[in-house]
């Protein structure tokens, strides 16, 4: 009988796996309690040089720490947003930390300085190559961040597009700090002297409470592109200006050069600032004082403020432009208003503005202030014309559409524009406004203007029409006289260089042509005109009278500077008034005289010119002493003779004139 050996069953495949993975767990274990010993009691104070050279080759640049360092084991804080307060974290703190920049950043040697470092983190989501920091606390922060471009910011560690650590901080403790901030290609450079706000002051953005709050408080300065900016600022906790996808609330009251600027709002994502929402509002005493800051060159003006909302948000990270957006802005300008929308593209190939505004009143005083300089013996000028230059240098880094109504726009001399509106275009430092459409005292009027400002000095083109203008209504004073008058045509080309109205006018060349249709006209204004004082003083008292007017008319050409009246007249059934002389723009001199010439005998009409002279600002209008003495004379000396006699000089004989304003070669010279 043959016996056979029963061989005993092998292991199963199952049974050795399980023990290959005990051992596993079980070394994986050793390996972490050997880590969880080495970081409780190993003195990383003698790894410090070995860690800092490790970390400065790693990073590209300087990390140093002066002080003593330590890491430990501690349980994470509970807060309301984690339930994670059971699980260990590392506890991290340096003395005198300093973390160098890189070599293309020279705003200063140092990302960060601070006398103490306190943190706690997450080790685990390090495996995930993130960082979760649940606190940090810093003593004497010292700050400074840097952008040259989407790659190279100095708070990043690759010059990746995107870098593969990323990070998110719960809480930032500190006592102090200064931080500074600058932009290359917003050319921003900004200083924060930093510090928490009193528990009492903390305010919610809404005030209802709720987050997120402001909770630091800074004292701001530094600079905006040619604009020097200071004041001061309210801000939400630290780490929303450092985590991805944050809303960062603020409110600041600075000045921006010489603009006060009042802001609050939120600054969406400000990690890689892609948009910000605000809420400005802003004064200056001229709106040219905008262009330090934002690049826009606007004229001098009188004292402007405007509100209104602010949207600035990144168009992409290529071009580095900008979106800018005001929207449902209102200001004034001295006693102007105005109110629209406004869009600013800010970035290559170049700045472009477009607005839509309108305008219950504009003055013309408000946006082209009068002359207000002084002369060397500190008097006031006796100056009307501004003098205030315009920089067209500055028309070349932009390029504008502006699309302007106004209801009514005051002129010099009480004159007003109705329902006026044009198209301001500038292209290539050259601005124009066409088509100028306007209404004026009934009647309507055309033009454009043009100014090349690619010279040293601008070149200025001015065509104005104006098509049945009422002259009862283009001058309010009269409007109190029982009279009618006509109606008034006109036309107006002027050009000339300069950088301000009086330099553009001082070289001014053109022509003035005016006619003035049949109506009537105050025979008391008439009569005073031409000193014909026995009909004035009757007119003033039984009524005044009426004549009829047959026509007006001017002609005034212009060179360099130098208006010259070729023909002016007046001309009614009852006498012609005869307009000559001159008027000196660059010098802003008055030199008019006033002719008489009666149709019809006048008794006590002492028939003397008058003469218009000194200058805009105070103007000399009176009788020609000469004529007055010679009939006052002749007067006096008959009435020893005898006193019937002495009322002959004072008797105007008519004189046989057309009935036309046009010139006649045999009209008496003056």
């Amino acid at each position: 009988m043959r016996v056979h050996r029963v061989r005993a069953p092998k292991r199963p495949l199952l049974a050795s796996l399980g023990r290959l993975l005990t051992w596993c767990v079980a070394v994986l274990v050793a390996l972490a309690a050997l880590l969880a010993l080495l970081v409780a009691l190993f003195d990383w104070n003698l790894a410090k040089p070995w860690i800092s050279r490790q970390l400065s080759t790693m990073l590209a640049r300087e990390i140093r720490v002066d002080g003593p360092i330590s890491l430990s084991w501690s349980l994470a804080p509970a807060t309301p947003q984690s339930d994670t307060s059971w699980l260990p974290q590392l506890h991290f703190t340096a003395r005198d930390l300093q973390i160098g920049n890189p070599d293309w950043a020279h705003s200063a040697d140092h990302l960060v300085r601070a006398s103490l470092l306190d943190l706690h983190f997450s080790p685990l989501p390090l495996l995930r190559w993130h960082w979760h920091i649940t606190d940090m606390q810093v003593t004497g922060l010292d700050l400074v961040m840097e952008r040259a471009d989407e790659r190279r910011k100095n708070w990043r560690f690759s010059d990746q597009p995107r870098s593969r650590w990323s990070f998110d901080i719960h809480q930032i403790v500190f006592d102090h700090a200064l931080i500074r901030y600058v932009d290359q290609p917003l050319d921003l450079d900004l200083r924060f002297d930093a510090r928490p706000l009193d528990s009492d002051a903390t305010r919610t953005v809404d005030g209802s409470g709720t987050p997120p709050a402001l909770v630091l408080q800074a004292a701001v300065s530094g600079r905006y592109g040619d604009a020097v900016i200071r004041g001061q600022l309210r801000g939400g906790p630290l780490p929303d200006l450092l985590n991805e996808g944050s809303v960062y609330p603020l409110r600041a009251e600075v000045e921006v050069g010489e603009v006060h600027t009042v802001v609050g709002g939120n600054l969406i994502n400000p990690h890689q600032l892609h948009r910000a929402d605000l809420q400005i509002r802003l004064s200056g005493d001229s709106l040219d004082r905008l262009y330090a800051a934002t690049g826009v060159p606007l004229p001098a003006t009188r004292a402007f403020s405007t509100e209104g909302r602010l949207t600035i948000s990144r168009v992409d990270s290529e071009t580095k432009a900008w979106d800018w957006r005001y929207e449902g802005f209102t200001g004034k300008v001295g006693e102007s208003d105005f109110a629209g929308d406004a869009h600013y593209y800010r970035g290559p190939p170049k700045n472009h503005l477009t607005v839509k505004a309108h305008a219950d009143l504009l003055r013309l005083e408000d946006y082209l202030p009068a002359a207000d300089g002084k002369r060397a013996d500190g008097k006031p000028e006796d100056r009307v014309l501004s003098q205030k230059p315009a920089q067209p240098q500055r028309w070349a880094r932009l390029d504008a559409e502006i699309d302007l109504k106004a209801g009514r726009m005051q002129l010099r001399g009480g004159m007003d524009w109705q329902d006026a509106s044009t198209t301001l275009r500038l292209k290539d430092q050259v601005l124009t406004a066409a088509p100028l459409k306007f209404s004026m005292a009934g009647g309507q009027g055309d033009g454009e203007v043009t100014l090349d400002g690619r010279h040293s000095e601008i070149r200025s083109n001015l065509q104005v029409n104006l098509h049945a203008v009422q002259v009862r209504q283009l001058f309010p004073k009269l409007a109190r006289i029982d009279a009618s008058f006509g109606k008034l045509d006109g036309q107006a080309t002027l050009s000339g260089s300069g950088n301000s109205v009086a330099a553009t006018l001082a070289s001014a060349d053109g022509r003035i042509k005016a006619d003035l249709s049949e109506g009537t006209i105050s025979q008391f204004i008439l009569e005073a005109a031409g000193l014909n004082l026995a009909n004035a003083v009757f007119a003033k008292m039984y009524r005044d009278q009426q004549v009829k007017l047959l026509c007006g008319a001017a002609d005034v050409t212009i060179k360099d500077g130098l208006a010259q009246v070729r023909h002016g007249i007046l001309n009614t059934e009852d006498a012609a008034i005869d307009i000559t002389g001159q008027v000196d723009l660059g010098h802003e001199k008055l030199a008019l005289d006033v002719y008489p010439r009666t149709k019809q005998v006048r008794i006590l009409s002492l028939r003397t010119p008058l003469y218009v002279k000194g200058s805009f600002a105070k103007p000399d209008i009176g009788a020609s002493t000469q004529g007055l003495a010679a009939r006052a004379g002749a007067a006096a000396a008959l009435a020893l003779v005898a006193p019937v006699a002495a009322v002959i000089p004072l008797i105007t004989p008519g004189q046989k004139i057309p009935d036309d304003c046009a010139p006649h070669a045999g009209e008496p010279s003056h």
